[in-house]
């Protein structure tokens, strides 16, 4: 018996899902979110994931998997309503696209310092770091400030300018994650060049991809991924767990 399934996901695993839904034996479905839902704020995309759940037909599907992991808190609050739904338990996607979140607490003990790049970042992650200057003031001119400008606002904008300075000073490794699809030695070869532009170390890692698959395909397992029955929502928790589900409590 297949699974009708509404799949809500992060452009970012773009092309990782999209094999996966290929070769599925579910039905699947998918609505493509932008990368850029992150840059909002986790209250702001807990916002933009609800109205997309909230516009699933419950009877047309069985069950809506979240292509996101926690994601600062960027699922916290979020409700189930007619339909469970399923997300990545982890604190964020990189974890997925290295198979596990024991292999990605190895790497960060190894190089706490590293910046990420898998296909989907590549291809939709933007510029931010990249353009970033490494200038504690913003030139007026400079282009990055400019779009940072016109999308946030002047308070958000030197935010994220600061942020995107720490940045340059904070990396010492620029690591590429190879997740088995689309052409690598193309993404390697962006990643490397982009590495040598900031002065970082370049790692070529192999990844894993059967975390990402199996949230089409399962198994559903409480380990690996956040399972949150109608009438439940999303809350952190603290335990080492990453996340859970509890009622709702009803508006007073």
């Amino acid at each position: 018996m297949t699974d009708r399934i509404r799949l809500i996901a992060c452009e970012v695993f773009v092309r990782e899902l999209s094999a996966a839904v290929a070769l599925s034996p579910n039905q699947v479905d998918i609505e493509w979110l932008p990368k850029g839902l992150h840059d909002k704020g986790g209250k702001a995309m807990a916002a933009a994931i609800q109205e997309r759940i909230d516009a699933v037909d419950a009877t047309r599907y069985d069950r809506i998997s979240l292509a996101y992991a926690l994601c600062n808190n960027g699922l916290v609050g979020l409700q189930a309503r007619a339909l469970p739904i399923t997300a990545y338990r982890a604190h964020d996607c990189i974890a997925c696209f290295l198979g596990s979140r024991e292999r990605y607490d190895t790497e960060f003990a190894k190089t706490p310092g590293t910046y990420w790049q898998s296909p989907g970042w590549i291809e939709r992650g933007g510029e931010g770091f990249f353009t970033a200057s490494g200038q504690a003031e913003p030139a007026a001119d400079d282009p990055t400030w400019q779009r940072l400008l016109k999308k946030y606002g002047a308070d958000n904008a030197r935010f994220l300018w600061d942020e995107l300075q720490a940045q340059v000073k904070h990396y010492e490794r620029l690591a590429y994650i190879d997740t088995g699809v689309g052409p690598a030695n193309h993404f390697a070869g962006v990643a490397e060049k982009r590495a040598s532009e900031k002065g970082l170390r370049f790692e070529k890692l192999t990844g894993d991809a059967a975390w990402i698959r199996a949230l089409i395909d399962g198994p559903l397992s409480g380990d690996r991924f956040l399972n949150i029955p109608p009438g439940q929502q999303v809350v952190a928790t603290y335990d080492g767990s990453i996340a859970g589900a509890r009622p709702v409590t009803p508006a007073v």
